[in-house]
């Protein structure tokens, strides 16, 4: 169980001798090294069992779109189950699916149709598995614990998925076959699952207070009334739309097809991004939240857009790997201080609804966008289609600071004085 609440700590690593949260994280490091190797592996083999730019885009679309149709009712689903059990459920689903591509490939039947039916199971199952891992923490850790546990998580999901786990993919890609890429990340679920099962607590649903209809449409109000909010979130949609979505679809077809370069080398340029946003993650840590907090994450925002207009013109897979680094490094530094500003300015009593709204909307276009990228590319050329789409989030993240509103939060009691006419 969690430690009292009577209990002091300030060391960053304190959250692990819970053992419930030791459980957790360990499998959860596990399960993200195993994500981080499968999405290589995706990606290389929809590029050889697919005939073109569009086939990768409709097996990373398969993958993206459930996990935005799902986001809310995902929500809904783990406020009314024990957790762990929406947490097992998820695990198994996920390994059962990625397993039995790894036994398709083995014996070389995998067909284009089976990796898109795997994709669309795997994010589906990614929509109840989010929220059911946030909502689960403060079950396992003492309200003094939740930094340092969500730090330790937030780092160990760089470093494995975003680092680690990519290099890894491309290793073995490219040593010992794409089978066996997509029977470790089946192996690391069953890890997951089995810290899961070990865990001593037992989480019990939740009690529901009003119609989820009326406390969604509660979450809808507050961020149409915010200015601040929904004009962000309209630019960040449409950046990301435009921007940073194709690049899944991009990058591997600029690596592999443009520049001729290896599995390894893509890995490796996914790598140089997990290790980008660890940096950032470190950066915005020890520097805190700058004054003009708006101002500067649209800012880097726009640098990183430029970054994906520097990609259309890199002439071998190193300034792509350094360019890949810069944006993904500018991007996760925006995101850290538009989280912690959500946490400081949104009333907690609307945060979780309007935490959900904010992915759906910031992200629902994201399906589209990889599908874009991918028609695009088909049409006009792979450097093309990046260059058009680094310039135009570029200049969306430089308008949205311009305008009426979205700079409020730099001045805090106008937030704070409108807050009970939105909430009343």
């Amino acid at each position: 169980m969690a430690m009292s609440a009577s209990t002091k700590s300030n060391g960053t690593f304190d959250a692990l001798r819970v053992r419930d949260f030791a459980l957790l994280w360990s499998g959860q490091t596990v399960s993200s090294l195993g994500d981080g190797v499968f999405t290589i592996a995706l990606a290389l083999t929809a590029l050889k069992i697919g005939h073109s730019p569009i086939d990768l885009a409709y097996v990373l679309a398969a993958r993206a779109v459930p996990s935005v149709c799902f986001a809310l009712l995902g929500g809904v689903v783990v406020d009314r189950v024990p957790k762990r059990l929406a947490m097992l459920s998820s695990d198994a689903v996920r390994g059962v699916a990625v397993g039995i591509v790894a036994l398709l490939l083995a014996n070389h039947e995998l067909r284009l149709w089976q990796l898109i039916v795997m994709s669309a199971i795997f994010g589906t199952a990614d929509a109840f598995f989010g929220p059911a891992s946030m909502a689960i923490m403060p079950e396992l850790l003492d309200d003094h614990l939740l930094v340092q546990g969500n730090a330790l998580s937030q780092m160990s999901g760089q470093l494995t998925q975003g680092l680690i786990g990519p290099a890894a993919g491309g290793l073995i890609v490219a040593g010992i076959g794409f089978a066996w890429s997509f029977a470790v990340d089946a192996i690391s679920f069953v890890v997951s699952a089995s810290c899961l099962l070990a865990m001593r607590i037992r989480t019990q649903r939740a009690k529901v207070h009003g119609s989820a209809f009326a406390e969604a449409m509660e979450g809808i109000s507050y961020v149409r009334k915010t200015h601040w909010l929904i004009a962000s979130l309209i630019g960040a949609a449409l950046a990301n739309f435009v921007g940073m979505t194709p690049l899944t679809v991009l990058l591997p077809l600029l690596v592999r097809v443009t520049l001729h370069a290896s599995a390894l080398s893509l890995g490796l340029v996914f790598a140089a991004g997990g290790a980008a946003g660890v940096v950032a993650s470190l950066v915005v840590a020890r520097m805190g939240s700058p004054r003009l907090r708006v101002t500067v994450l649209w800012t880097a925002y726009a640098a990183g857009g430029a970054a994906i207009v520097g990609m259309a013109f890199a002439p071998n897979v190193w300034v792509v790997g350094l360019l890949s680094a810069a944006e993904i490094g500018l991007f996760i530094y925006g995101d850290v201080l538009w989280v912690a500003m959500m946490q400081e300015l949104v009333p907690r009593e609307v945060l979780g609804r309007v935490s959900s709204l904010v992915y759906l909307l910031a992200f629902s276009l994201g399906p589209l966008g990889i599908l874009l990228g991918g028609v695009v590319a088909a049409g006009i050329g792979i450097r093309e289609t990046i260059f058009f789409g680094g310039l135009l989030s570029t200049v969306i993240c430089v308008v949205v600071i311009l305008i009426p509103g979205v700079r409020d939060p730099e001045r805090p009691t106008v937030i704070e004085s409108a807050i009970p006419d939105i909430l009343g």
